[in-house]
């Protein structure tokens, strides 16, 4: 390819839009198939297009320490993002950005950023992430609370759990709380015990393709099982909501099969809960969840779902 790149053409569309969009964008076939089929060509070539257009690395500013146009200013690489309120641009090394030492920000995409936004912590909660390593949504709820309250952190691995802890004490958090966990298996002290709980499932990741490479060769019905495992960590973690508090559920994929079809059927069993609209940013959402995709929001692909007990 290096010596006869320029001279190696492309499949013909005759060959079928799926096998050209594969081999255009790098994408395995049956993944480029499914795209098709939810997105329709145009669309999903313009999706395709956006992933290989990275823009840089994303940073959320630890405001406990510093505003983000304060490290903006400060930082020679790093500059303040429209769409989200909290979030900066860098290029360049992470470990050599200015403040990393004194952990003025941590690594966050936009579309997590605006998850943990639309969890709405605030001083004084009670808040549960259910899936958390390696952490983020729990150090931006953190500073959400302005570090006041209290966060239980748990995963499924505990090796997982030093990413949570060494990074909380990096940023001068001291309300977070590890520990190992099946987000499937109930703890009955926790039940109606929280005033916002996250539920940021394990899924199939097709919305993080320009970040994880190997995805892209993935045969997505690998993954058919996920939907079933994400609910059941959905109803679980829902128990421990209190009356009048908030769930968010949220993955990193853009498959309706693990999004809003999981929602329905969340609802469809538990009536003790609404679709809440939310508005953060630059983003909508007056049907209470909406789809990232990075052609439109320059974010990860990414779903949000905020619900509300009642």
């Amino acid at each position: 390819y290096t010596r006869e790149g320029a001279k190696i053409a492309l499949p013909d569309l005759s060959e079928g839009e799926a096998y050209y969009l594969s081999v255009k964008y790098s994408v395995g076939e049956r993944l480029a198939e499914k795209f098709v089929e939810i997105f329709g060509e145009e669309r999903c070539e313009s999706i395709f297009a956006s992933l290989c257009d990275v823009a840089g690395t994303t940073l959320r500013t630890n405001t406990l320490k510093i505003s983000r146009d304060d490290f903006c200013a400060q930082a020679d690489n790093a500059v303040a993002d429209e769409l989200c309120p909290t979030a900066a641009f860098i290029k360049g090394s992470v470990r050599d950005t200015y403040g990393f030492d004194e952990g003025l920000f941590f690594v966050q995409d936009r579309a997590s950023q605006i998850c943990t936004a639309v969890l709405g912590a605030k001083e004084g909660d009670t808040v549960i992430d259910v899936c958390s390593c390696p952490g983020s949504k729990s150090f931006g709820a953190a500073i959400d609370m302005n570090n006041t309250g209290k966060i239980l952190a748990f995963d499924l691995h505990a090796k997982k759990l030093p990413l949570i802890t060494d990074g909380a004490k990096r940023l001068g958090i001291n309300i977070i709380t590890a520990a190992q966990c099946d987000g499937r298996t109930p703890i009955d002290e926790l039940v109606e015990n929280a005033d916002k709980v996250l539920c940021d499932v394990p899924c199939s990741g097709f919305g993080v393709l320009a970040k994880k490479p190997e995805l892209r060769y993935k045969d997505p019905t690998e993954s058919d099982a996920l939907p079933d495992i994400q609910l059941a960590i959905l109803n679980n973690a829902s128990r421990y909501v209190k009356h009048g508090g908030t769930l968010v559920y949220s993955t990193c994929t853009v498959f309706p099969r693990e999004n809003e079809q999981n929602i329905r059927r969340f609802l469809e069993s538990n009536r003790d809960f609404i679709l809440t609209p939310f508005e953060y940013g630059g983003v909508k959402a007056p049907e209470g969840y909406v789809t990232l995709l990075p052609d439109e929001h320059g974010t990860d692909g990414f779903f949000i779902a905020k619900l509300t007990k009642i």
